[in-house]
Parts: C-alpha cells; structure tokens; sequence
C-alpha cells in the first residue's frame, strides 16, 4: 500500500474510533440515566469519556506521525 494510502486509512481510522467510542459513551450515558445521578457522577463520567478519547486520539496520532516521518 501506498504512503499515501496508508495515511488515509490510518486518519479515517481515527475518525471512526472516535466516532464509536462517542456513540458508545452516549449510549451508555443514556442507558445508565447519568443526567439523574449527582453532579460528581456526572463529572466523573464525562472525565473517563475524555480520558478514553484522549487515549483513542494520542494513540492513532502517533501512528501517523509515524508514518509522516518515514516519508
């Protein structure tokens, strides 16, 4: 495969894990009725949702960088 082509398949990638991971979290957000716990609940699930997507984002940035430099 192709530099090129490896580049897009690795930022379509990315968009897409972020994309499931949010469909995931707002599902389970949904589903666990978090707007009806307590305010620290609350926050403590959208900093794991940031935490996740943070982790997703880092993880598949590297990857690219990667790639990038070997050009």
């Amino acid at each position: 495969m192709s530099e090129t082509g490896a580049m897009k398949r690795l930022t379509l990638m990315l968009i897409v894990s972020v994309v499931v991971l949010d469909a995931i979290m707002i599902g389970a957000y949904f589903a666990l009725h978090v707007s009806a716990r307590a305010i620290k609940t609350q926050q403590t699930y959208v900093a794991v949702w940031v935490v996740l997507t943070l982790a997703v984002v880092t993880t598949m940035l590297k990857r690219i960088r990667a790639l990038r430099r070997r050009r």
